[in-house]
Parts: C-alpha cells; structure tokens; sequence
C-alpha cells in the first residue's frame, strides 16, 4: 500500500474551488479534477476526454445524470486508468468508472467552470447511476450505448434506445475505490489558503497562477505522516453518516455571545441526514436562513456599518461579488467560533476569522468579498465550505469509527516552517 501522497491543488480553474491535475486513459491525457467532498461522481467534461487517443478503455452498459447547486450534466460511464500524481510519486487506478458529462447546450453555469472535470471525494451511495439491461443489450453494444447516451438530451436518448428504463444503482467512488483496492488508506486531507482567487493588478489569470495563496496541498493516504503541515492537537469531528461528510453543528459564537443552531426537521433527516456538512466543493459558508439572521444581528452590534458593506452579500449569487477593499477595516470584525460535536460526544470549537470570511482581492484586484450567505428555501443544513476548511489542515479520515470524523488540526504555514527551521540551525 502506497503510505502518501501530496498533490499540488489550484483554485484558479474553478472561481475559488480546488482542483488536481490527473491523467487519464493509455496516452495519459492530462486534466484538471474539482474536488469535492460533497459529491461522489468521477466525471470528465466530453470535450476533454478524447475516447480515440485511450487504447484502455472499456465501454459500459451504465450511464449517470447528475444535478449540482450549479449546474447539471448527463452522459455515459466508461472504464479506463486514472492517475493522480506524477511518475515516482503517484496513485494508479486501472479501470476505475468515468463519467463522460454532457451538459445542455449553453449552459449558464458550466458545472466545471475552466476546470475539466469534477472528482467526486463523498460516499459511494451519492454515487448515483443507471444500468441498462438485457433488452438493451439485445439491441445496442456498449459502444452504440455510449454514442446515443452523447446525444443532445436525455428525451433524445429515451427515444432512440426504444428500450425499458434503466435501473437506478449506485457505483463505487473513485476514492473509495482506491481504499478496496489495497492501494492507499482510506483518508485524505486539505492543506489551504484561501476560499477565493487572489487577484493581482491586471486580474489576469495568468498572473494569478503564479501567486502563492491560489495554491494548496491535496494529502492521500496518511494524512498525519506530513507532520511539517500541521501541529497537534486533532479536533476530530463525528461523521454521522455514509453519505456526504454530515456533522452535528451545535452553536456559533460572536463576542462570547451563542446562538443555537436550528436542529434538522425529521421530515429532512432520510435525505439531509444532519444539520451540516464538510464541503470542498462549497467556496462560503452557508447558514439557514434563521441561523444567518441571528448571526449577522451579532455582527451588526460589533461593526458600526455593517449593513452598508454587507449589503451586496444579501441573498447568494454564483457570480462572486466585492466592495472597495478600501471600505474595509478587518481589524472591526469578531472572529466567529463554530461549535461542532465532537467524537465522543464533547464540543469542538472552530475558529474563523475575519480574513476568512472575507477575503480580500476577491473577485477583483483591491476589492473584497464576503463569504457568508443565507440559504433559502433549504432544510436546517450548513454548509461548511473552503473558507473555514482553510484555516485548518483538514483530514477526512473514513476509516475511523463508524463513519469516519473529520478532524481540524493547526495549519503549519511555509513561513512557520522556514523560522522553526531557522530556530533548529541557531541551535
């Protein structure tokens, strides 16, 4: 078993989410992967997968359909070799399940923004697929299949197939996946800085490839092994379910002042199981809209002209939005304490400062952006985005109990390091 690995992660090609460079099929097409832990679907954009160039691939009688909060897609599911890691220093996986994702035609969100494709890291019954059965393999071959299954809708496919229904199942991730196949430990880890892009003076793209705060580490395998990341102690989170990375969040605190968070309808708790999750695919922190309100009254009492700056920032909006930096004291701001159950039952608290939930040079050079919205119309869930994950060297460790925890540990940053270095060599 392969005991780490650390992957350099970037959130330029997806407004702020992350994203690892794989390579897939026999020619080892290189592409950009989200990562995701709310989601649990190994997909590739059609036009970045080139199915002629791969000598190992194998066409199947599955098919996926998958609707984000931003955008949707559907397509065939075909086999080949996924690689994360460059040679000497890397995880294959041979004949893994790949969804080809077709998206409806002009697309007002693009599911991967500038990325490739998406790398699904929750649980494999969010993993959701179709099989097709013996009528259709009667009529089609696997290849016929995955043609019809690219075509321009899936009424257009139905017509076509002229066949039943396919039956609804689930398929193995793609990390857990690696887990069953003795290859890597069944844990990973988030090494960050940031919830949104760093924008330099000209807002190029380019520009910000180069700057270091866009960058990360994605950790598989054995998290803990990388001790020059993080510093003890480990406030593990209890995972309350085998679907997304569902946690018990108990209050936020502002000023020494907490306010409850709302408990989760039963009504909600067979689809929603909890009342948050831990999401890398999430670039805020959402709040039901009770939980938001009574949040934001807290802030408002710390900040004399919150209402003023927070006004963009009212309802969510998936194109970013930012003030002049200029209108912004952080040194105002409280920082916010998420409390969380922990694994045995007792609180853990999480910090998350004002440089957190806002974050400056974002969406543009010299403005800022806040990172906490209301969700409306939506159960009692929060959404534990990328801007607290951030703050931590996060470790989602599914081996561990029932379900797993996720567990926060203190961020060793490369300026740390170089001075406890510098202190070691005085010596």
């Amino acid at each position: 078993m392969t005991r780490s690995l650390r992957l350099p992660i970037t959130n330029t090609f997806a407004d702020g989410g992350y994203s690892v460079r794989a390579h897939v099929g026999a020619d080892q097409q290189a592409v950009h992967l989200i990562l995701d832990t709310g989601s649990a679907t190994l997909a590739l954009g059609h036009a970045h997968y080139h199915v002629e160039k791969d000598n190992y691939v194998e066409f199947t009688y599955y098919s996926q359909s998958i609707k984000y909060a931003e955008g949707s897609w559907h397509g065939p599911v075909v086999k080949t070799t996924v690689r994360l890691g460059i040679f000497g220093h890397s995880v294959t996986l041979p004949q893994t399940f790949v969804a080809i994702a077709k998206e409806p035609n002009s697309p007002e969100q693009p599911c991967f923004k500038k990325a490739d494709g998406i790398m699904g890291l929750a649980y494999q019954p969010l993993n959701h697929a179709y099989r097709y059965c013996d009528e259709t393999k009667e009529k089609l071959s696997e290849y016929d299949l995955y043609s019809v299954l690219l075509s321009d809708s899936v009424e257009t496919e139905q017509a076509e197939l002229n066949v039943d229904k396919p039956i609804a199942t689930t398929l193995p991730s793609y990390f857990s996946y690696l887990e069953q196949q003795h290859i890597t430990a069944n844990k990973f880890a988030f090494w960050l800085h940031r919830s949104s892009i760093y924008n330099v003076d000209s807002n190029c793209l380019t520009a910000a490839l180069a700057h270091r705060t866009n960058y990360g580490l994605f950790v598989v395998g054995e998290p803990l092994f990388h001790k020059d990341l993080y510093s003890p102690p480990l406030l593990n989170a209890k995972v309350l379910h085998d679907k997304f990375y569902n946690v018990t969040l108990k209050a936020i605190e502002c000023e020494g002042v907490a306010t409850n968070a709302p408990v989760l309808k039963a009504s909600d708790q067979a689809r929603w199981c909890s009342n948050a999750i831990v999401d890398t695919g999430a670039t805020v922190i959402g709040l039901p809209e009770s939980l938001y309100d009574d949040v934001m009254g807290q802030i408002h009492a710390c900040v004399r002209n919150a209402d003023v700056l927070l006004a963009p920032f009212t309802a969510f909006s998936f194109q970013e939005q930012g003030i002049p930096l200029t209108e912004l004291d952080l040194t105002k701001w409280p920082t916010l304490t998420f409390i969380l159950e922990g694994e045995h039952g007792e609180d853990i608290a999480l910090r998350l400062p004002p440089d957190a939930y806002w974050q400056i040079h974002a969406p543009s050079y010299n403005e800022a952006s806040f990172k906490m919205f209301p969700l409306k119309h939506w159960p009692n869930q929060t959404i534990l985005g990328l801007p607290l994950i951030s703050q931590y060297y996060t470790i989602f460790d599914r081996a561990r109990g029932e379900f797993g925890v996720v567990s926060f540990a203190h961020k060793v940053t490369a300026g740390q390091t170089v001075e406890t270095l510098k202190q070691i060599f005085k010596k």
